[in-house]
């Protein structure tokens, strides 16, 4: 497949950009997100929210930041990542689109500068930044988010990473690659997995760091395993992954817990030590259980 583009060179990179910004009940933290969006260095922007019906106050915020009519409002309960996201693709006017969700707060006011400047070689099909943990994060949570981010060495050996939560891309490939619709979760490593498939690069930006964490609840953690399992046996249909119970579930978590083991002990993490084996259960056997039910929903095996 031929990648050239007309991209110009990164001395006159300089593209419209457009930031597109999903929300959903983010009162906390969006403030602080669209503080340091206003901060940033790189002028050439615009503020697109797309925020899906919420109800604590969250929209009234947006609202003192951005003018009406880059404010769009989706339904919660029918809501579909890949049919929101290609909503924006077509509704806003821009060379590159950045999206950044509303949770996820960049840390430098270079952060737009550094993440957007990979573009302007045409073998990057788009490039992410690095997320670190809230604060108030839960001490299991701060080692996956620091092993699945930090330098990128470690993500660069699995089968495939990536995340939308901080990322940007030119409007050429959302032209050619749009969103899958038909999962409800992993929407991100779905189309940024095609987009490698076709040779295109996906490159990590370490120093666009935006925070952005959650605390999930066991019942939380199942809920989202079970939804990226179950993406899974769509997005890996040709078996790039080793899918038996042992490999897929069963020797996943005896290893994630004997890295919490190693982490707890190096952190002096009481909390690590006492919830590694209760939340590693859940999250593999509600990724194995999804996985299990795409298998049937999909008809991949």
């Amino acid at each position: 497949m031929d990648q050239q583009t007309d991209r110009p060179d990164a001395r006159g990179f300089a593209p419209k950009v457009a930031i597109v910004m999903r929300s959903y009940n983010d009162r906390d933290v969006i403030r602080g997100t669209l503080e340091m969006i206003r901060r940033q260095a790189y002028r050439n922007f615009t503020l697109w929210n797309f925020d899906s019906t919420s109800t604590d106050g969250t929209l009234e915020i947006i609202k003192e930041f951005n003018d009406p009519q880059h404010i769009h409002q989706n339904s919660p309960a029918s809501y579909n990542p890949g049919t929101v996201l290609n909503d924006a693709v077509h509704t806003v006017g821009a060379e590159v689109l950045v999206f950044i969700n509303s949770d996820a707060t960049p840390e430098r006011d270079d952060w737009l500068a550094r993440l957007i400047a990979p573009l302007a070689d045409p073998q990057v099909g788009v490039a992410y930044g690095r997320q670190t943990a809230r604060p108030d994060c839960r001490a299991l949570f701060v080692k996956d988010t620091e092993r699945a981010f930090g330098d990128g060495r470690e993500a660069a050996r699995w089968v495939h990473f990536f995340s939308m939560a901080n990322c940007a891309v030119c409007r050429d490939i959302l032209e050619r690659f749009p969103f899958e619709t038909r999962v409800q979760y992993s929407e991100d490593i779905e189309w940024s997995y095609r987009l490698r498939k076709a040779g295109l690069e996906i490159r990590y930006v370490a120093e666009a760091a935006a925070t952005h964490s959650h605390n999930y609840t066991l019942r939380q953690s199942f809920k989202r395993q079970f939804g990226e399992g179950k993406a899974e046996a769509w997005i890996f249909r040709e078996g790039e992954l080793n899918t038996s119970f042992l490999r897929y579930c069963l020797l996943p978590f005896g290893m994630e817990v004997l890295r919490d083991l190693r982490w707890a002990a190096a952190k002096g993490s009481l909390d690590a030590l006492v919830n590694s084996v209760p939340l590693r259960a859940v999250q593999k056997w509600g990724r194995w259980r999804g996985l299990t039910e795409g298998r049937k929903a999909y008809g991949t095996h």
